[in-house]
């Protein structure tokens, strides 16, 4: 089983915490064997998890992202990737990991999954490991061995979004020679009522029109590029359904 869990690194974890606070998320507790601030916290969504890892001000990190999953198969995840990837096991503090180098240099992180259960007040939003990349058929068929079931594609070849079987969306996106992560959401339900629980706490965003639906904009703390929330997408106009929830029978 595979979990999505993309990790948000940040000097400011108090201001991430009320942002995933009023967009639905539920704090997993904390390890018994942490301190009271410990560099890790895990966030349940409806579906998928987002996991927030506190660096210092103006760490090299700090604003950034990473594509990460959870797994209960690390080596069976590390053999499926071979071929694709360079790949690597190590430990952590939190367990033992696998990192795989994609095709473009993009590293992967598996974790074991973390322990504990929380009811998530947004059953509608899911997490997205959001892989913006010049190689994107080199990273669909990453996430393709991973196990990670196709949902949409667009006929362009620039859009590329699955599931995984234990929560979470992972896609990837047409982007610059340099590859980067994004943190984002897919929300399942009305998109401006999501809005409005955002901004009666105090959070600015944004809801505009794309090509393929509807996106909330959300003020990242501390400034620069927004979170996006994509409205799970209906209008299928350029793009190809590749199971049956994308296209909406089910």
């Amino acid at each position: 089983m595979i979990i999505v869990r993309p990790v948000q690194y940040t000097s400011r974890v108090a201001q991430y915490r009320e942002l995933f606070g009023a967009l639905g998320l539920a704090e997993l507790p904390p390890d018994q064997a942490g301190d009271a601030t410990p560099d890790w916290t895990v966030f349940q969504a409806g579906s998928g998890r987002v996991g927030l890892h506190a660096v210092a001000d103006g760490d090299a990190l700090d604003g950034q992202a990473s594509l990460g999953f959870e797994t209960d198969e690390l080596d069976a995840v590390a053999g499926r990737l071979t071929e694709f990837c360079r790949v690597r096991r190590f430990g952590r503090s939190e367990g033992r990991a696998v990192e795989a180098i994609a095709p473009d240099g993009l590293p992967l992180v598996f974790l074991a999954p973390t322990a504990g259960e929380a009811t998530p007040l947004s059953p509608e939003l899911a997490a997205l490991n959001l892989w913006m990349t010049a190689d994107v058929d080199g990273a669909t068929r990453v996430l393709l061995a991973l196990g990670l079931r196709g949902r949409v594609r667009s006929e362009g070849g620039g859009w590329f979004q699955a599931s995984a079987d234990g929560g979470g969306l992972a896609a990837v996106h047409d982007g610059n020679e340099e590859p980067n992560a994004e943190l984002s959401f897919e929300y399942d339900g009305d998109l401006e009522a999501l809005a409005d629980r955002l901004e009666a706490a105090g959070i600015g965003c944004n809801v505009v029109d794309e090509s393929y639906g509807r996106t909330l904009l959300v003020d990242r703390p501390g400034g620069g590029e927004p979170i996006w929330v994509n409205e799970r997408q209906t209008d299928l106009y350029g793009y190809v359904a590749l199971d049956e929830r994308a296209s909406g029978t089910s």
